[in-house]
């Protein structure tokens, strides 16, 4: 394939998607974690009558689970 001098070549935005695809990866996941744990939470809340108990706890343990998920890929991808 040969360069195109008006536009990016297909390798350049192959080697952009492979570079910015972990920090897609963590933002997916943190929404994830904390949605999940704000489910489960809720989930508990209508099965045990306890309104916003779990919603609330779940809601943080997703949290703290998501900042460790980012603390530990960020340190990973710096080396």
């Amino acid at each position: 394939m040969t360069s195109d001098p008006k536009g990016p070549t297909r390798e350049g935005w192959g080697r952009a998607l492979g570079e910015v695809a972990p920090y897609v990866g963590i933002g997916l996941t943190l929404a994830v974690t904390v949605l999940l744990g704000l489910g489960v939470g809720y989930w508990m809340d209508g099965r045990l009558g306890t309104r916003p108990l779990f919603f609330l706890l779940g809601g943080t343990a997703g949290l703290v689970a998501a900042l460790v998920y980012f603390f530990r890929t960020v340190s990973s991808l710096k080396r």
